[in-house]
């Protein structure tokens, strides 16, 4: 029981302690009363024997003097009928037995029989008396059965009154108990919910001024000490995570677009690459480049520029979902792990990026045209290396630059080999203009109806220690990616007025000449004062400059391109839109910009006269420009009939192989100083009338 003691509940203790102590009590009690009764009762039984022995004992006395046992034997059947003797003997005076009786006593049956013989027989002797002299003694033998009847009762009334006693000692000593046990269960309560729920704002309400109220007050203090630290803990611990927060978004993400920078890139791309081979068979890696970003930067100021990569990075998260990862490498340089099936899902999301990217941005209330390049690698089984990873994604955006921008590759090892020939090109570029090894060739136009040549298109021509003489379609796109197409696009400009104010003062003033500017030109703040330069420098009128730029570019962004035409036609020179019919031009938005010239594509002058849709489309174009009040150049002319049939539509200019391939500056003056002979002999009668 010791041992289940410090297992049950306070008021379990208290009620079993009380319990224990008052039946102890009771136990001692009946014991000492047990003792006392049986004392009392076995005093009264021997005083009441011996009172009924001695008036026998003074009534046989002279019959065992004499002798006469039998008289006295007859005396002796008083206490016979004793129930509690069991036997009487006459002893005379030598201790011997006279006479003896033992009376039998009918006995009523009952349950504690068992007990009689615990409580043996008790004897006891008063002497015979005659004339104060002894002449015997009368012995008998008691039983104490009567005792334990007796006792018996005693018993069951006294189990009774304890049991009675226990019962209400119960239900006094647990009325007393709730005072003591209830507040001790309260408390316990209380602060097992504090434990559970570590509500330390919490406290226990003070109801006595004994030692349980002291300690409930003692523990509402101990509460608010712990609330106090707990706040202030809580206080360091959340400046503490503030802090934590900070530096982790600092280690991890770019401040300016909020998205994860390039060492959490570098983290993820090395997490993938050292997965097992089927946990990323499936992950590609797209590398972006913003295209024309540059020229916001030194536009606009960087200030716009981070706005503007805020827009993007904006973009970029509304057409990914919350799995991709999104990461801002440096300057305007994007990267995205994508989990994806197969190439089909990420031709579709380079797809949605680009026409995402490609929307007008509207930042500090400038319209920002840009575009995206995306170069693809897939991570494969087999890569050890971030760095190869990289380098296949950088090697498939290249391909994308150079396919023309605002477009997507996937990493080939064919075009691996092809990029590596390219950036070796693009390197070379570099030193050409400073080695002298760019020239211009021109294309003679011809006036349809005067037969004479009237202008040039200036041609850039790159002549390659090693590869030979390169057209502009073999690495022109390299100087747009790489920047250098401002200087060298400059030095055109500069070049090509500088030979036509020579052929203008040798053969006619009225000479123009057709100058081919790039998209990024276009863009170049600097464009208008480096013309405005070049045509003061070398005293060219700047009604003899025309600068041709492709329908394309226009339509990339209209509302731009009209500024800058605008602006370039504030100059005085014309404005030429070249390759005209191939694209998807708005005819109500070419009648809004400042155009002077239209150049049919030499695709469907190549048609005339079989095909009857290039005719058709020819005479559409020539109608559309004599409506417009606009001249009219067809390029690609190689055949005569091509010529007449141009000539008789009223087409005004022409250039192609039928009169003049692009020549060199001095094969240029050779051709002028040779016309007519220099045109096909078909026309020179015409030409020597006209002239």
């Amino acid at each position: 029981m010791l041992r289940l003691l410090p297992h049950l509940k306070i008021a379990h203790k208290l009620l079993l302690t009380e319990l224990v102590m008052t039946l102890s009590m009771l136990l001692v009690f009946i014991v000492f009363a047990f003792g006392s009764h049986y004392h009392s009762l076995r005093s009264h039984l021997i005083r009441d024997i011996l009172v009924q022995m001695n008036v026998v004992a003074n009534s046989i006395g002279p019959a065992v003097m004499f002798g006469e046992v039998s008289s006295a034997a007859k005396t002796l059947e008083p206490l016979t009928d004793n129930q509690n003797i069991r036997s009487v003997v006459i002893l005379n005076q030598q201790q011997k037995p006279l006479q003896s009786l033992h009376p039998q006593h009918p006995q009523s049956p009952a349950g504690w029989q068992w007990l009689y013989p615990y409580f043996g027989d008790m004897e006891v002797t008063t002497p015979i008396v005659v004339n104060e002299k002894t002449v015997g003694s009368l012995h008998a033998t008691i039983k104490q059965e009567q005792i334990v009847d007796v006792l018996i009762g005693f018993a069951w009334s006294n189990a009774i009154a304890v049991l009675a006693a226990a019962l209400v000692g119960c239900l006094i000593m647990w009325r007393l108990n709730r005072n003591i046990v209830d507040p001790i269960h309260a408390l316990q309560s209380f602060v097992s919910k504090i434990t559970r729920n570590h509500h330390y704002d919490q406290r226990i309400k003070v109801t006595s001024a004994d030692e349980i109220g002291m300690l409930s007050h003692d523990i509402n203090n101990m509460l608010e000490s712990i609330r106090q630290r707990d706040a202030q803990l809580q206080a360091e611990l959340e400046h503490r995570k503030v802090i934590e927060e900070k530096l982790q978004f600092l280690a991890h993400y770019d401040k300016n677009t909020q998205l994860l920078n390039r060492h959490a890139f570098e983290e993820a791309i090395t997490r993938k690459i050292t997965a097992t081979p089927d946990d990323r068979k499936h992950i590609y890696l797209l590398l972006l480049d913003l295209d024309r970003f540059k020229i916001v930067n030194d536009a606009f100021g960087h200030n716009t520029g981070d706005k503007l990569l805020q827009q993007v990075a904006h973009r970029l998260r509304g057409n990914m979902s919350q799995e991709d990862a999104i990461f801002r490498l440096g300057g305007d340089e994007f990267a995205i792990l994508l989990d994806a099936p197969g190439r089909t899902l990420i031709e579709q999301v380079c797809k949605r990026i680009i026409q995402t990217i490609s929307a007008q941005f509207i930042v500090d209330d400038h319209e920002i045209h840009i575009g995206v390049s995306i170069g693809i690698a897939l991570l494969r089984p087999g890569f050890d290396s971030k760095t190869e990873v990289m380098k296949n994604a950088d090697v498939a955006l290249y391909q994308a630059k150079d396919a023309g921008r605002n477009t997507f590759r996937f990493y080939s090892e064919s075009d691996e080999a092809n990029t590596s020939e390219l950036r070796n090109l693009r390197e070379e570029l570099h030193f050409a203009q400073q080695n002298q090894e760019l020239e211009l060739y021109y294309q003679p136009i011809i006036h349809t109806q005067l037969l004479k040549t009237i202008g040039f298109e200036a041609l850039l021509r790159w002549r390659h220690p090693t590869k030979g003489l390169l057209t502009p379609d073999q690495f022109i796109h390299l100087a747009e990616g790489s920047g250098l197409i401002i200087s060298i696009g400059a030095w055109v400009i500069h070049q090509s007025l500088k030979q036509l104010a020579m052929w203008q003062e040798m053969f006619d003033r009225d000479l123009f000449m057709n100058v081919n500017i790039s998209s990024r030109q276009l863009d170049d703040d600097s464009l208008s004062d480096t013309i405005r330069h070049a045509l003061d420098f070398y005293h060219v009128s700047p009604r003899t400059l025309n600068l041709e730029i492709t329908e394309s570019m226009v339509m990339r962004n209209i509302e731009s391109a009209k500024q800058v035409l605008y602006s370039l036609k504030q100059l005085g020179i014309g404005i030429a839109i070249d390759d005209f019919g191939i694209g998807h031009s708005s005819m109500n938005y070419l009648k809004q910009l400042p155009v002077d010239i239209l150049k049919i594509d030499k695709q469907f002058t190549a048609g005339i006269p079989q095909d009857k849709v290039d005719i058709a489309i020819v005479d559409a174009l020539v109608a559309l420009a004599v409506s417009l009040n606009l001249k009219v150049v067809a390029e690609g002319v190689e055949s005569a009939i091509q010529f007449e049939y141009l000539q008789y539509k009223l087409c005004h200019h022409v250039q192609g192989y039928l009169f003049s391939a692009a020549l060199s500056a001095s094969q240029t003056t050779a051709f002028m100083a040779e016309f007519p002979e220099s045109i096909p002999s078909v026309f020179r009668k015409i030409a020597g009338s006209e002239v």
